[in-house]
Parts: structure tokens; sequence; C-alpha cells
């Protein structure tokens, strides 16, 4: 009896694994049929003005540069304005800050968010002074050229093109796993989907939203998630999700294993938010709305963490050797194409003897998402602030010759 009951929960583990697996392998392989826009046959209609928002919380010792760096695009200086929403920041950065041609707005909260400051400074913002509203976090440097390409893809007035995130430093093992992570992100739940005919996923920076949409949309938003749920408000509302590869902003990747762990407590919560909700409410919208982009968000509610699939389908391959589950090759065909996934989700450049170092470094990352699983608890609900570090010229993997 007792082994019965062991071979069922196999079975169980084995149909998850199924899922996880064959899900990215679609949507890896999909990647490829991704087409990538010709900007040379788009026809400029018109300038599109945009308001880059930076929220900035206690990042002193970046948020100079960021705002000195994103002030070089190629774009038309009057058709675009940078705004630092400024959390808790020095009286003397502000001042620095105001040295240059954007806006700096102040602003304090008992339990800072980073929905609760771009409402505030949206609630102050006339309605139709702007096209679209631009996110880019305190580290983020965009590339010259991402307005310019941005307004290409907006010409027939979209409400929301997702941007390429990029690593911006490539300084320690830990932040190369992050870069190839943010790829692989990139390849499977953005080129992929949109090959596919469905709507990309959207991260918390780097996305152009038509601004009266996102207005009205961030109002009931005030959770330390606001990506996510701003992201199942278009999706609810069957808006589509574009995805722009060659709009390129870089993004400073964790270099420490105390950081990877801090940040992906805040990552697992954004997973499994509202977990029962999304999904019950993602078999509703299928069948009674056709709303295959929503069903599609619900289903990656279910998916584990690519490093901990991973890990799990390592583990259980391994026991192959030892006859442990009456699945053994089961689960070895889960590790080989889940390797395959992977590799051929990560670009080229990232085949070197620094990635092969830093893969010494996935079991480490395994066991800290491990535990990041278990400390998650509330992590949706409370900010979780990322300290950010000043990256160099030298230390920059930042290439404006796209």
């Amino acid at each position: 009896m007792l082994k019965v009951g062991f071979h069922i929960i196999e079975l169980l583990v084995m149909l998850y694994m199924a899922f996880n697996v064959l899900y990215i392998t679609i949507y890896a392989f999909s990647a490829y049929f991704y087409k990538h826009t010709d900007f040379s046959k788009l026809l400029l209609k018109k300038w599109n003005k945009f308001l880059v928002l930076v929220p900035a919380y206690q990042s002193d010792e970046i948020i100079i540069n960021t705002v000195k760096q994103n002030l070089k695009q190629s774009y038309p200086s009057n058709k675009y304005h940078i705004l630092v929403i400024a959390d808790g920041l020095k009286k003397e950065t502000i001042n620095e800050l105001i040295k240059h041609p954007i806006s700096v707005i102040p602003v304090k909260f008992e339990e800072s968010s980073k929905a609760k400051s771009i409402n505030t400074v949206l609630a102050i913002t006339p309605d139709y002074e702007y096209d679209y509203t631009v996110i880019i976090d305190v580290d983020n440097i965009m590339h010259e050229k991402f307005l310019e390409r941005m307004n290409l893809r907006l010409q027939n007035d979209e409400i929301v093109v997702q941007g390429h995130r990029m690593a911006k430093n490539l300084n320690t093992s830990f932040a190369i796993l992050d870069g190839i992570s943010e790829e692989i992100n990139n390849q499977i739940f953005r080129k992929g989907h949109i090959a596919l005919g469905v709507s990309a996923a959207l991260s918390g920076s780097g996305k152009a939203v038509n601004f009266h949409f996102f207005k009205d949309s961030m109002r009931l938003i005030d959770s330390a998630v606001e990506d996510k749920e701003i992201e199942a408000v278009f999706l609810r509302n069957k808006i589509k999700i574009l995805y722009e590869t060659d709009a390129i902003v870089y993004d400073e990747k964790v270099d420490s294993s105390a950081v990877f762990a801090k940040q992906r407590r805040r990552w697992i919560a954004s997973q499994f938010f509202d977990f029962n909700l999304f999904i019950f409410e993602g078999i509703y919208h299928l069948l009674f709305n056709k709303n295959f982009d929503y069903f599609d968000k619900a289903l990656q509610k279910i998916l584990l963490p690519r490093i901990l699939l991973y890990g799990l389908v390592t583990i259980f391959s391994i026991t192959i050797f030892f006859d442990v589950f009456m699945f053994g090759n089961f689960f070895m065909v889960c590790f080989l194409l889940c390797t395959m996934s992977y590799i051929i989700s990560t670009p080229p450049q990232y085949f070197n003897t620094k990635t092969l170092q830093a893969a010494f470094r996935v079991p480490q990352a395994f066991y800290l998402m491990v535990i990041a699983l278990f400390r998650s608890k509330n992590a949706n609900k409370n900010f979780i602030h990322t300290k950010h570090q000043y990256i160099s010229e030298t230390d920059k993997n930042v290439d404006n010759s796209n």
C-alpha cells in the first residue's frame, strides 16, 4: 500500500514536471520564429512625447549617473522628459539632480513602494501633456536609440510595448547568472510568446505604456508587485503586450549571493501573488471571453522558477542510476529538454570561460532559491529595497553601437 502511494506521488510529480518542461520547451523553440523589426521600413508619422519616470528610493549612490546616461538619447530633447521621483534621497543629491534638464519630485511615505511613488506623480501630471510613459528603474540605462525605436514601434497608437532588458554588468558569477536568466526570460516569455501570437511578459521597467491608460490603471495599485498587477489589468482587458528586442535598456545585475537571495524573495512572491484567484480567473476568461493571453499568464503562475525547475529535474534524473523512481527515464528526458531549452535561449556572447566558472555557482543559486521560497511570505506586500552601486564606464556592459 505504501509503495502504491509512493508511485501515485511520483506520477503527480512527473505530470507537474512535464507541464513545466513542455511549456518552456515550446516557447524556447518558438522564439526562433520571432521576426525582428525592420526600422528602415517603418514610416515615421509622428513624434510621440514620452514621460520617463525614474522611481528612486534611497539611491543617492547611483541616481546622478543614471540621469546623465539617460539624457544621451538620440530622440529630440523636446519630445521626452525625465522625471525622478525622489523617495528618501539626500538634499545634496536633489540639488545636484536639478542642475540637469530634468524634473525632481520628492515624496515621502510611511511604507514606501514603487506604485505609491508613480501614482503620486501621475496624479499631478496633466492628462494630455504626454503620449506615453516609460518606466525605468534607478539602475537602468536606456540605449541611446531606445526612445527613437520605441517611437517607431508606437506609430499606430499601440498601448504597451516591452523593451529588451539586458545586463549592464557582468562583473561577478552571480551577475553572469542573473544576466543569462534575464535573456532566457526574453527568449521564452517574450520572443517565443510573440512568435506564437501570445502577449509578451511585462517587466517592472523598460516598457512604454500609453500615458492615459497607464494613469487610469495604476490608480488602484499600491502593492510591491505593481508590474504583475498592471500586467494582469492589460491582459484582463485583452490588451496585447508587444515586445521589441531592439529597444534596449541596460539593467544592473545582482553581484552577490546576499543580494540574489533578497531579490528572489520578491520575485517568488510576485510569481504566486493571488494565485488561486488568478488561476480560476484564467480558466474563466479562456472559456467565456476567449482570452488565451490571460489564461497563459495564469498558467505561468503554476510554473516553478527556472533555477528550481532545473535543480529538481537534475536531482530526479540522477536517481535513474539508483532505480528509485518508476519513471526515472522520464525525468532524464525532462532534464535533457530543460537543458536544451536553456542553452538555445542563451545568447552566444555568454558562451565563454567566465560563464563556465559561473556555472559552478548554480547549486548555490538553487539553494538560495529554496530558502527564498520559504521566506517569501508577505514579500509582495512589503517593499524590498535592493542596494545598487555606481557602475563605472569601464564596468558597464553597454554597447550603444547597435
